[in-house]
């Protein structure tokens, strides 16, 4: 079972996640079909790597919300095609959970790791093609070998600690 004491206690806060926010989260994700399994796993391993991918779905899904409030009584069909619409709030999740990753990383092993190499090794392909389209200013093009494998160890490492979150 995925409970908030799961996830860093400063997102929780800092977002107002509650219990019924956490829900309607999971809810959202399980509507993505096999995209949503994907990251339900990742938001199931909890701690700072699992705080990051839930990060992403409540920053995306209060942006949706936003505009349509009755969004999560509507079809699996009709949640991905209005995802599809709204292309901004899939962007600003991804620079909140890269940003949020790339922080976690320098905090808990000192290692500054370039949030474009971040996004390279971790995110899909389509999501690195929706931040270069957008007008974001996410540097997430061209990053080096040395910066990919590191963003790789990195993002291995703080998934490893599992709900582990050591500060």
């Amino acid at each position: 079972m995925i409970t908030l004491s799961d996830f860093d206690p400063e997102i929780v806060a800092r977002y107002r996640i509650t219990p019924r926010r956490l829900e309607q989260a999971l809810r959202y994700v399980r509507l993505m079909g096999e995209w949503g399994r994907l990251t339900l796993r990742d938001i199931a391993v909890g701690g700072y790597y699992g705080t990051a991918a839930l990060l992403h779905e409540i920053v995306e899904l209060d942006a949706l919300l936003s505009r349509d409030r009755q969004l999560l009584g509507r079809s699996a069909r009709q949640v991905r095609l209005f995802l599809n619409q709204n292309p901004d709030a899939h962007v600003q999740a991804l620079i909140a959970e890269y940003t949020y990753l790339r922080r976690k990383i320098r905090q808990v092993f000192g290692q500054d790791v370039p949030i474009g190499a971040l996004v390279q090794v971790n995110a899909s392909r389509s999501d690195v093609e929706w931040l270069i389209e957008s007008d974001a200013e996410v540097p997430v093009w061209e990053p080096t070998a040395h910066d990919l494998k590191s963003a790789a160890r990195w993002l291995s490492r703080l998934r490893e600690l599992g709900k582990e979150m050591p500060r």
